[in-house]
């Protein structure tokens, strides 16, 4: 069943290394899917979020929200494959109807209260594209041509991350974002809100026929 479930600050690793945040998982809010012989493994994964009773309000924000971001997920994906050359509705039946996606609610705290400045190692995403709502206070750094480039806040915006899947589509034309958080300074706590986007769960992702002069510089996936 999927569940909002809290993750302790070290708990988890990136390369080896402890990732200093908690954060809360929010999947799609969907009922259970029966099981038996036959039923694929996929199917397991769909189920309803445990909400906490004593924070009522907390799920219908967070099911606006997801609403919002998926309509703006679909909106961008559709620009994506417009500029790949291709029909806009180039990905739609890998989505269509039960997009697969999830949402975090991240807190990094200080450096002061963590043994590492690694808020989360370098990685990507794996799904289409990654919207990203971010506080006021700095971490999120992406890879660029070897070095390390600070994603500073601007108030009111998104970040927008590329996923695996259209890296995987595009044959590697288009590159995910490699990203990683720098812990925040003694005393400073970063909250983000990532919305990962991403295709249904029993979708296979196509490789799409780019035209000549963009396929000359598609370099495989990573």
């Amino acid at each position: 069943m999927a569940e909002p479930r809290p993750r302790c600050a070290g708990g988890e690793l990136t390369k080896g290394k402890a990732d200093w945040r908690e954060q809360l998982d929010i999947g799609v809010e969907r009922p259970t899917i029966a099981q038996g012989p036959g039923i694929p493994a996929w199917t397991r994964l769909q189920g309803p979020n445990q909400w906490p009773h004593a924070l009522p309000e907390l799920k219908p924000a967070l099911l606006a929200w997801q609403s919002k971001a998926t309509q703006v997920a679909i909106r961008l994906l559709k620009a994506f494959a417009l500029s790949l050359d291709q029909p806009e509705d180039a990905f739609d039946a890998i989505y269509r109807d039960e997009p697969n996606h999830r949402m975090k609610i991240v807190r990094y705290p200080g450096r002061d209260a963590t043994g590492d400045d690694q808020g989360v190692g370098a990685h990507k995403d794996g799904g289409f594209l990654t919207l990203l709502l971010q506080d006021e206070n700095k971490g999120l750094q992406v890879e660029y041509n070897g070095n390390w480039v600070n994603v500073d806040p601007i108030p009111q915006t998104l970040v927008v991350n590329i996923g695996e899947l259209l890296e995987l589509a595009s044959n590697g034309y288009l590159r995910a974002t490699v990203h990683r958080v720098v812990t925040p300074p003694p005393g400073v706590e970063r909250i983000s809100v990532p919305f990962f986007f991403s295709a249904r769960l029993d979708a296979t992702i196509p490789l799409l026929d780019l035209p000549e002069d963009l396929a000359a510089e598609a370099r495989g996936p990573a």
